[in-house]
C-alpha cells in the first residue's frame, strides 16, 4: 500500500495539477499496487507519519498565503517528514512556501524556513518573455535524473535564489532566478520546480523514475507501463521541437 497525501487540494490546484495524483495513482494500479489518497487542507488533523508521498501544486498568490498560514503551523511535522526520507513532490509556487522569505513587493513574509531559498515577486522589468510581472511559456529540461528531457509550462510571478541543488537544466529566462540554467530544488527526497502542466501526467519517464523510487523504499516492484503516456510524450516533444 501506498498513501498519498495531497495538502492544500482546494487551494493550490491551478491548471489542472490534481492530475499529478491520478497519474501517480493509474501507475500505481498498473504494478497491482494499492494506493490511498488522502484530500488535506486547512485546518484538517494530518498525521504525517502515515504518508509515503506528499503532494502539493501551485495556486494563485493569495491562495499562496491562506495555505502558508495554516502550514505554518506544521513545520515541525513537515521537518521530521522531510528528515525520515520520505517523498515529497511541489510544484508551481508551492516550492515557495518551504524557504525562508517571500517578498512581494509590499512586505517580508515569513515562511517555512525549512530550506535557505528566498522568493521574490517579479517586477515589470525583470524578464521581456511576459507580459506586467510573470514569466509565461512553454519550457524544455535536462536533468540527471532520467536520460530524457522534461517538458512543461511555467506561469510565475517570482524569482527564487540561494538554490544550490537544483533539479533541472532549463533555458536562463524560465530557471530559478534568471542569472544561470538552474531549475528547481531538490534535498533528500523532497523535489520541487517551477513546472506545471500537470507536471507527472506530461512526463511519463520522470513520473516512472520517481515511483519506482517509492516503491523500493516500500520494498514493492514497479514496471513501466503506461505505453500510452510514453506515446503521448514523444508526440508532443516532436511537435515542440
Amino acid at each position: 500500500m501506498i498513501n498519498v497525501l495531497h495538502l492544500y487540494y482546494d487551494l493550490l490546484n491551478l491548471y489542472g495539477e490534481n492530475a499529478n495524483l491520478r497519474a501517480i495513482v493509474h501507475n500505481l494500479e498498473l504494478n497491482n499496487i494499492k494506493v490511498k489518497v488522502d484530500l488535506k487542507t486547512i485546518n484538517d488533523q494530518i498525521d504525517f507519519e502515515k504518508y509515503d508521498i506528499v503532494y502539493i501544486g501551485q495556486g494563485s498568490e493569495e491562495n499562496l498565503l491562506l495555505a502558508l498560514n495554516d502550514i505554518l503551523k506544521r513545520r515541525n511535522d513537515l521537518i521530521n517528514y522531510i528528515d525520515n526520507d520520505k517523498y515529497m513532490f511541489l510544484t508551481g509556487n508551492a516550492m515557495c512556501l518551504f524557504g525562508s522569505k517571500i517578498n512581494d513587493n509590499k512586505s517580508e513574509i515569513d515562511a517555512l524556513n525549512i530550506f535557505d531559498y528566498k522568493s521574490n515577486y517579479l517586477t515589470k522589468s525583470t524578464f521581456k518573455n511576459a507580459s506586467s510581472d510573470r514569466t509565461v511559456g512553454e519550457v524544455i529540461c535536462t536533468t540527471n535524473l532520467i536520460k530524457h528531457k522534461v517538458i512543461g509550462f511555467q506561469n510565475r510571478c517570482d524569482i527564487i535564489s540561494d538554490i544550490d541543488t537544483p533539479i533541472f537544466k532549463t533555458d536562463i529566462k524560465y530557471s530559478n532566478d534568471g542569472t544561470n540554467n538552474n531549475e528547481g530544488f531538490n534535498y533528500k527526497n523532497v523535489y520541487a520546480t517551477h513546472l506545471i502542466g500537470p507536471l507527472f501526467i506530461r512526463n511519463p519517464y520522470l513520473l516512472d523514475y520517481f515511483l519506482k523510487k517509492v516503491c523500493e523504499s516500500k520494498n514493492l516492484k514497479y514496471e513501466s507501463l503506461d505505453k500510452t503516456a510514453i506515446d503521448a510524450y514523444k508526440k508532443y516533444l516532436s511537435n515542440f521541437n
